[in-house]
């Protein structure tokens, strides 16, 4: 499995892993325009995950649910935290698998913002610093 820069070509396969796995809908254009952003997980020449983050915001981190559980969110998370001196990320409050995945990474609990997703859902910031 490698790691490596979104390319354009990806975008097809990056949109659709996303229509599939979360509440959010995002446009092509949504994509096209991070596409600097955004680094992705390929094995055996697909697309399995892809990490989304700039300013140090994380902005999506999805995982194809066949490989889900198998490490590669946290190979594409630990890629980011080489490149960054401070990582935030915002997720649902229901989300529980991804606060317990960001807090085995080393994110610590920074505050609950209410009603931060357009369905009123709140949501959860954590943040990871480099020590």
């Amino acid at each position: 499995m490698g790691i490596r820069k979104a390319k354009k070509e990806d975008l097809d396969d990056i949109k659709r892993m996303d229509d599939i796995s979360l509440k959010a809908v995002h446009s092509f254009g949504y994509f096209k325009r991070n596409l600097n952003n955004t680094i992705v997980a390929v094995k055996e020449k697909r697309i399995v995950g892809y990490f989304m983050f700039r300013n140090e915001i994380a902005m999506n981190l999805v995982i194809h649910p066949d490989y889900r559980k198998t490490g590669v969110g946290k190979m594409l998370v630990k890629e980011a935290m080489k490149k960054e001196k401070r990582l935030v990320s915002r997720t649902r409050e229901e989300n529980i698998n991804a606060i317990e995945f960001l807090r085995h990474l080393g994110f610590k609990y920074k505050r609950k913002i209410e009603n931060y997703y357009k369905n009123g859902d709140n949501a959860i910031e954590m943040e990871w610093k480099k020590t």
